[in-house]
C-alpha cells in the first residue's frame, strides 16, 4: 500500500467549506528560513475550509471462500468495511474461491492469485504474502475457515496484523462466535459495529497528545491528517489547549462532539510545554504516548509504521520519525511544497528505509512515541523549563540514564512547519533569552554542558 501517493488526498469538497487537504496545498515554503513555514495563502486557506469527513481505515485481507454460505457471510462484513473507508482485498487464493457478485464498493478490490493454492491452509499462506507485498501494518487478515495458528503468530509480530477466523473454527485473534457473537436476524451494520469494536480493542491504544495556544489553522491541518491518514485501528487524540483566543477552544469543542477519539483539556492560561503534556498524559488511556506538535501533517500508515517499530525493537525507550525541519540529523532533506507532493515522498521513503532505526543522543519532542511503562518509570515531564525547551534534552538524558535506547525511524516521516508556537518568541525577541534560561537549568541539574547537535544529514 505504499505505492499509492495520493493516500491521503479527497477529491471532494466537504460539507461546509473547501476541501482542507488538497494535493494542490502549499504546505512548505521556498524560502529554507521562513519560521513556520506555512504561506498566508495556506493559512488563510485553512481557516476556512471544514475538517474531513472520511476518516482512515485499517486494511483488511478477506480469504475468498468457496461455498455460498460463506460467501454470503464474507461479503456482508467485509462490504461493511468498505463503506467506510477501509481498503478490502478480496483475495482468491484457491481454485474454487468465489467473488462476490454485482458492484464492488470502491475501496474494496479482488486479487486473484494464478491458477491458487490447492487448500485453505496454503491460501492463508498466500495471504501472508500479499500482506508484506503491501506493507502496511496494523490491518486484519479474515477467512471463513481456520487460519493455522502459525500464520496468525507470524503475521502479529512481524506485521502486527490480527486474524479473524470463521465459526466453527478453534485458532485466530478473533474467532467469530467466540470473540463476536450475532444472531441471524441482526442487521449486516451492527454485525460490523459489534467486529470492529473487538478487532480496535486487540491492538494496543495509542494517546496522541497535542498542545494548542492559538494557531486554529495549524491545529486544522494537523488533526485534519490525523484523522484522514491515521488507519491505525486504536488512537486517541488528546487536545491540551493553553487559553486559545482565535477560536481554537470552539473548534475543539466541535471536534469532541463529532469524533469519539477526540478529547480537550482547557487551560484559561499558557501552562507551558512541560506542564501541559503532563496534563495529557495524565489522563491518557493509552499503552503508547506519542507527543505531537501542532505544526505537524501526518501521512498515511505513520502511526502503524511507528507502532510496528516499537514493538520490534523493545529496547529502545524513545522513538521519533525523520522530517522536513528539526534540530539535529532526523532532519532529512527534501524537495516537495505541496501536500501531495509530501504523500508521494512519505511512501517512497517508507518503502526504502522500511524497518530501519538510527540512534541518536536525543528527540525533538514535535513527535515522540514511548511506552507508558517508560512514563510511569521515568515520571512526567520535568517542569522547571519555561515555555518549552530543553524537556526533550532533559528526558533524553533521564531515559539513557535509566538503560533505555533513543532512536529515530527514517521509514516514517512527518512534516513539521517548525516554530509555530515557540516561534512566536522570535518575533518578540525572547527566543534567546528563555532559551540561555533553559539551558542553565538544564546544565545545573544534570552537572553537564549542553553540546549543540550534529549537521542534520542530507538523504
Amino acid at each position: 500500500m505504499t505505492d499509492e501517493p495520493c493516500r491521503g488526498c479527497r477529491d471532494r469538497e466537504t460539507p461546509g467549506g473547501p476541501l482542507l487537504l488538497e494535493p494542490g496545498l502549499v504546505i512548505a515554503a521556498r524560502a529554507r528560513n521562513r519560521e513556520p513555514e506555512l504561506p498566508e495563502e495556506t493559512i488563510e486557506h485553512a481557516r476556512a475550509a471544514a475538517m474531513p469527513t472520511d476518516l482512515a481505515g485499517f486494511p483488511l485481507v478477506v480469504i475468498a471462500p468457496e461455498d455460498e454460505d460463506g460467501l454470503q457471510r464474507q461479503r456482508g462484513y467485509a462490504a461493511e468495511f468498505a463503506k467506510r473507508g477501509h481498503s478490502v482485498y478480496w483475495l482468491v487464493a484457491t481454485a474454487g474461491g468465489m467473488v462476490p457478485p454485482g458492484a464492488l464498493p470502491p475501496s474494496m478490490q479482488v486479487v486473484r492469485i494464478k491458477d491458487g493454492a490447492p487448500d485453505g491452509s496454503q491460501a492463508a499462506q498466500v495471504a501472508v504474502e500479499l500482506v508484506n507485498h503491501l506493507g502496511m501494518p496494523g490491518g486484519v487478515l479474515v477467512s471463513d475457515g481456520e487460519i493455522p495458528p502459525e500464520i496468525a503468530r507470524d503475521l502479529r509480530a512481524s506485521m502486527d496484523w490480527r486474524t479473524v477466523s470463521g465459526l466453527e473454527t478453534e485458532h485466530g485473534d478473533i474467532v467469530l462466535g467466540r470473540e463476536v457473537a450475532w444472531t441471524s436476524g441482526d442487521s449486516w451494520p451492527s454485525r460490523w459495529a459489534a467486529l470492529d469494536r473487538v478487532i480496535r480493542a486487540s491492538f494496543a491504544r495509542v494517546s496522541i497528545i497535542v498542545l494548542s495556544f492559538d494557531n486554529l489553522p495549524y491545529n486544522k491541518l494537523c488533526l485534519g491528517s490525523i484523522l484522514a491518514n491515521t488507519e491505525y485501528p486504536n488512537y486517541e487524540v488528546i487536545f491540551v489547549d493553553n487559553g486559545s483566543t482565535d477560536g481554537t477552544v470552539e473548534w475543539l469543542q466541535e471536534m469532541t462532539r463529532r469524533f469519539p477519539m477526540v478529547r480537550a483539556i482547557f487551560n484559561t492560561d499558557n501552562r507551558g510545554f512541560g506542564p501541559a503534556n503532563n496534563q495529557g498524559m495524565a489522563i491518557a488511556s493509552g499503552e503508547l504516548f506519542l507527543l505531537l506538535n501542532n505544526d505537524t501533517m501526518v501521512p498515511p500508515g505513520w502511526l502503524s509504521r511507528m507502532v510496528l517499530t516499537m514493538h520490534h525493537h523493545p529496547d529502545v525507550g524513545l522513538m521519533g520519525p525523520s522530517t522536513n525541519r528539526t534540530c539535529n540529523e532526523a532532519e532529512v532533506a527534501v524537495a516537495y511544497q505541496t501536500y501531495g507532493e509530501f504523500l508521494a515522498f512519505a511512501a517512497d521513503r517508507a518503502g526504502k528505509h522500511r524497518g530501519e532505526v538510527v540512534p541518536i543522543r536525543m528527540l525533538a519532542m514535535f513527535c515522540t512515541a514511548f511506552r507508558r511503562s517508560l512514563y510511569e518509570e521515568l515520571g512526567p515531564l520535568d517542569e522547571r523549563y519555561a515555555v518549552g525547551m530543553f524537556e526533550d534534552e532533559d528526558y533524553a538524558v533521564q531515559a539513557r540514564n535509566a538503560g533505555h535506547e533513543i532512536a529515530w525511524a527514517p521509514g516514517v516521516f512527518i512534516h513539521h512547519a517548525y516554530h509555530a508556537s515557540i516561534g512566536k518568541l522570535l518575533r518578540t525577541g525572547d527566543y534567546v533569552s528563555v532559551f540561555r534560561a533553559n539551558q542553565t537549568a538544564f546544565e545545573q541539574k544534570w552537572g553537564i554542558c549542553w553540546e549543540r547537535h550534529r549537521a542534520p544529514v542530507t538523504t
